[in-house]
């Protein structure tokens, strides 16, 4: 009976130590240093022990992780995102328009003598003002949209020369404007782009419809103390009749005056004005729309 007992305790003392082994981590060596089973690793030893094929699988998941065979779901995550991303880039639902490439080197500097000039209903200090809307640089832009569209590179330079004095601005304007053709000798094609100024009786500006919308008129003056005067006027003439070509009605004035407005530059120089002072902004950006077609349309024949 005795040595029955003792197998029994033995059998006993066995069980516990095999459960023992269970639920620490156990160095065979040093059983009461072992750290506690934490609730994941109990989880996956149970579930190991209870369905073998799942501790299989989840092994072959690690190992497939390693190698690079699957991704985390934060990596998924954010790969479908880059591919969504990228989807809509491709259907076209991207917020910013698609523009014209252009290649070469710039043919045509815009610049502002009298940066100042504006339009209806711009009138602050008798329609002239710092701030770019509503002045000839806003024109400038719009000419210069329209260019681009053609495959025509421009360089439109903003600067104010008629601030604070107005009669040095051609003195200003002169030093820009030969800084610029140094920096960018391709351009063959300069204009100083201004407004005119109607009589004190007129209630509108000067305009003709063009595809049933008001659109200012535009003239060209001529320097006539430069020397290359006739080569100015016949690239004015020109212009002019493409304008009334492509638009009944459109083709610019000619105005002649006793100056050189630092047209002797180029035989491409053109001080060019867009409507007056009492058109409205809409109507001269109107006309620089479609000047820059009249003018896209030389540059194309000539180059």
């Amino acid at each position: 009976m005795r040595k029955k007992h003792t197998r029994q305790a033995a059998a006993a003392l066995i069980v516990f130590l095999l459960s023992t082994l269970v639920f620490y981590r156990v160095d065979p060596s040093d059983a009461m240093t072992a750290a506690w089973i934490d609730e994941k690793e109990l989880g996956a030893v149970c579930v190991g022990q209870i369905v073998p094929e799942a501790r299989k699988q989840q092994d072959n998941e690690e190992n497939m992780k390693k190698t690079g065979q699957i991704e985390e779901k934060d990596d998924v995550k954010s790969k479908v995102r880059t591919e969504n991303n990228e989807k809509k880039k491709d259907t076209g639902h991207s917020s910013s328009e698609k523009k014209v490439r252009i290649s070469g080197d710039p043919l045509v500097i815009i610049y502002h003598t009298h940066a100042s000039e504006s339009y209806m209903p711009y009138k602050e200090s008798n329609y002239h003002r710092e701030a770019e809307k509503g002045t000839v640089r806003d024109v400038g832009d719009v000419l210069e949209a329209e260019l681009e569209k053609k495959g025509i590179n421009v360089v439109h330079d903003k600067t104010v020369h008629d601030r604070p004095s107005y009669n040095e601005s051609y003195n200003k304007s002169l030093a820009t404007i030969e800084a610029l053709r140094d920096k960018y000798p391709s351009a063959l094609y300069i204009i100083d782009l201004h407004r005119d100024a109607a009589p004190a009786s007129a209630s509108e500006g000067k305009y003709i419809r063009i595809n049933g919308s008001r659109t200012a008129k535009f003239s060209m003056v001529v320097g006539q103390a430069n020397d290359n005067y006739v080569e100015l006027y016949d690239f004015a003439e020109k212009i002019s009749e493409k304008a009334e070509t492509m638009y009944e009605g459109f083709g610019g004035a000619i105005i002649e005056r006793n100056y050189n407005y630092n047209e002797y530059l180029t035989d491409r120089c053109l001080l060019l004005e867009i409507g007056n002072n009492k058109n409205t902004i809409e109507e001269a950006r109107l006309c620089g729309k479609y000047f820059a077609r009249v003018l896209a349309e030389i540059i194309n024949e000539e180059q």
